[in-house]
């Protein structure tokens, strides 16, 4: 055991004919006073688990209110008692029991804050009793129950599913979470189809059941689909719930595994009723139905903490969330760690969720790391999972990215022994998105591919859009154009039936990228300027401002420079406070160039200045790449030697190994130096860029530039019509569809 807990043991056992302040407790084993309540309260948590005791029983370690704790077990002579086996000090870690989550390797987020949303949203309140060996593979999935009865039992559908697939789970059978069957239904896959459920959550067994109401009762029927015969059972109880029960530990008879025990007082079970009732209205998203059983709720039931869960859970869905805080505030002083640990970590992850949608990065981390802590050697891979992905979403937010990298693995193995496909899909996605903010855009878009099939298959359109989103910028930033495009499909259909705007605006901004990435520029405007005239002014400024700096992008390399400068000017403070650094340099680069293309030099080199105090201000990677890209263009058009400057600029770009940044570079630069006539080094640095000539029309024209410079008329040629291939309604200049021998086309 850990060394403090045999310290507290032992100087416990040592003053067992009196009780020990918390203080002197402390005090001996700390050496320091102190220490929180929550560790003192773990300490004596596992100091009870690793003598067979516990906070209901404290049969051997008794607490005294307000005091501290005492020993009250009996003891026996030293000399009574056999001398154990020595074993080595070398082997000691051999035979060390495992715990849990600890021993998990360091494996190798969207919006952060809608990955907090839905992971409370659909986070079960119940399932306590989960066996740590629960993994997908082996996974059961209960499918809505057939009804018949009259309407009034309309909420045994989803009600009787959930509480069938928790009482398996109870007795240690790996059961599919319910809101990922719901989820798959919401997709209009048809989950009475065995291979729909199982192909969109893992799932190997199925469990079929129906339900019939009578003038004597309720008959459950409860049928097991798997690869060999099936198993049916049945029940029957005046009470659906109790029929439910009953044939669901029939069924985990048949499978072997041991029903769990029941609390003997009708009043326990009348609540789970409502209770369960209550899940399942929330299972479809009817808050004020799940509100109003609550109220009528007796009095007992109300006083209890999964009540006051259940009120902050219908706060936060309703978007209440300073009323949901309030509210697990308040439990949280009465859930003290050695009474139930499990509860207390539950109410801190709401605690977490709910700072994280009140912007309290830091409030969210202590939530945070106190539940993990506490639920590290319990069999509760859900709620750990929950732990380690809010935790992981705050690292994320502060941009501390080695932390929440770690997080994201924690609870990837937590959603996998939990056997939660969808809560998976959302680790996945926030690495996926952690990838891309650290530039490394390769392994970025492979887990957002992953992540959008899981979202596409479970039927879950937002956290489809958003990832899809960040997977076609992935696929850009790898100058994968075509690649984009075909992420851009997947979702695009669902625009209209997405229930947040703001993820429709990203989705139909990235679809528009896209576009003109694959020469479709028409179209790409259209829906730039259908997201311009859409979005709220005051509520998606952001928003806004982005698709402002595409539109001056694409109008720049339209030539249209003073539509570029207004457009762009306009994005440029917007983004600047919003703190987005790739979507301001796109803007301010536009701007730059753009007023530079109309003869406004002066005021393109006070803007070039700002861009360099920006990101010496700020130290982020591609705002100072862009900044120095900058800085050497206003230097060539002021007839300076930009070469030194250039090759810092490139240098920096190769090392970040992000291809459209070095094409970005390259591309400058080699136009450059082609106008200076300084070929052998714009062979060069262009050839840098070579390799996306199939793909890039940027990359695809410096090298139609390079032959013409060269006076290679058939390379020249060759390299023209790929350029056109790619062009689409993309306007190539018209100075490269003429060959003059010896002579250097026109910069730029």
């Amino acid at each position: 055991m850990p060394p403090k807990v045999f310290d507290c043991l032992a100087y416990l056992i040592e003053r067992h004919e009196r009780a020990v302040g918390r203080d002197e407790l402390v005090a001996a084993v700390w050496g320091k006073t102190e220490i929180t309540d929550t560790l003192l309260g773990q300490t004596i948590l596992k100091a009870r688990r690793a003598i067979g005791d516990s906070a209901d029983e404290q049969k051997a370690i008794r607490t005294i209110p307000r005091f501290g704790y005492a020993w009250v077990a009996d003891l026996a002579d030293d000399a009574a008692v056999s001398e154990p086996a020595s074993v080595p000090a070398a082997d000691l870690q051999s035979v060390q029991k495992p715990r849990g989550f600890r021993r998990i390797a360091w494996l190798s987020a969207i919006a952060a804050l809608a990955a907090i949303g839905v992971l409370w949203i659909h986070a079960r309140f119940g399932d306590r009793d989960r066996d740590a060996r629960i993994s997908a593979s082996g996974s059961a999935a209960v499918l809505p129950v057939e009804v018949s009865a009259p309407a009034e039992w309309s909420w045994v559908r989803l009600g009787l599913m959930d509480a069938v697939a928790s009482r398996l789970r109870e007795g240690h059978q790996p059961v599919i979470p319910s809101d990922n069957l719901i989820a798959v239904a919401r997709s209009g896959a048809d989950i009475g189809h065995a291979p729909d459920v199982r192909s969109a959550t893992g799932a190997t067994l199925l469990v079929a059941p129906s339900a019939t109401w009578n003038d004597s009762g309720w008959s459950v029927h409860l049928e097991l689909l798997g690869n060999g015969s099936p198993i049916a059972v049945d029940a029957r109880n005046v009470d659906v719930l109790l029929a439910g029960r009953e044939a669901t530990d029939r069924l985990l008879v048949r499978l072997g595994k041991m029903p769990p025990a029941d609390a003997a007082d009708p009043q326990q079970w009348s609540d789970a009723k409502l209770l369960q009732r209550v899940e399942a209205s929330l299972l479809t998203d009817d808050l004020d139905g799940a509100r109003r059983l609550l109220q009528s709720a007796p009095e007992s039931l109300q006083k209890s903490p999964e009540y006051t869960l259940r009120l902050a859970k219908i706060d936060f869905r309703a978007g209440e969330f300073e009323a949901a805080g309030r509210r697990l505030r308040a439990l949280l002083a009465e859930a003290p760690v050695e009474s139930d640990p499990v509860l207390r970590a539950r109410v801190l992850n709401g605690v977490g969720h709910v700072a994280m949608r009140l912007g309290h990065a830091d409030a969210a981390t202590v939530a945070y790391d106190e539940a993990a802590s506490l639920l590290e050697d319990r069999n509760e891979p859900a709620e750990l999972g929950q732990a380690y992905m809010g935790r992981g979403i705050a690292a994320q937010t502060a941009g501390r990215y080695e932390n929440a990298l770690a997080d994201f693995s924690r609870a990837h193995i937590a959603f996998e022994l939990a056997g939660d496909g969808l809560a998976l899909a959302r680790v996945e996605a926030n690495e996926g998105m952690l990838d891309a903010a650290r530039d490394q855009y390769a392994t970025a878009a492979a887990a957002l591919a992953r992540a959008a099939r899981r979202f596409e298959n479970f039927g879950t359109l937002n956290e489809l859009a958003m990832t899809t989103s960040a997977e076609i910028g992935a696929h850009l930033a790898l100058l994968e154009p075509s690649d984009a495009l075909v992420a851009s499909d997947r979702a695009w259909p669902f625009l209209e039936r997405l229930s947040n705007p703001r993820i429709a605006r990203a989705l139909a901004i990235n679809r528009a990228l896209a576009l003109d990435a694959n020469g479709r520029r028409r179209e790409a405007v259209t829906v730039l300027e259908k997201v311009a005239q859409q979005a709220d002014p005051e509520r998606e400024k952001t928003v806004l401002a982005v698709a402002r700096a595409e539109r001056a992008r694409i109008a720049l390399a339209s030539g249209k420079a003073e539509q570029a400068i207004d457009l762009a000017l306009a994005a440029v403070p917007v983004l600047e406070a919003a703190d987005e650094p790739r979507d301001l340099m796109t803007a301010w680069l536009v701007a730059v160039r753009a007023l530079r293309a109309v003869g406004r030099t002066k005021d393109a080199a006070e803007q070039t200045a700002a861009l360099g105090e920006w990101a010496r201000s700020h130290a982020q990677p591609a705002a100072t790449l862009y900044a120095n890209l900058a800085h050497a263009e206003q230097q060539a058009a002021e007839r300076q030697d930009a070469r030194p400057e250039y090759d810092r600029t490139l240098d920096l770009a190769t090392r970040g190994n992000v291809p459209a940044d070095t094409a970005e570079v390259a591309i400058s630069y080699g136009t450059m130096l082609l106008a200076t006539r300084d070929l052998e080094r714009a062979t060069a640095v262009i050839g840098q860029a070579a390799r996306w000539t199939d793909r890039d029309l940027g990359c695809a024209l410096l090298q139609v530039r390079l032959y013409s410079a060269l006076g290679q008329r058939q390379a020249w040629q060759h390299a023209l019509e790929a350029a056109r291939a790619l062009a689409g309604d993309r306007e190539i200049p018209e100075e490269l569809t003429v060959f003059v021998d010896g002579s250097l086309p026109a910069a730029p």
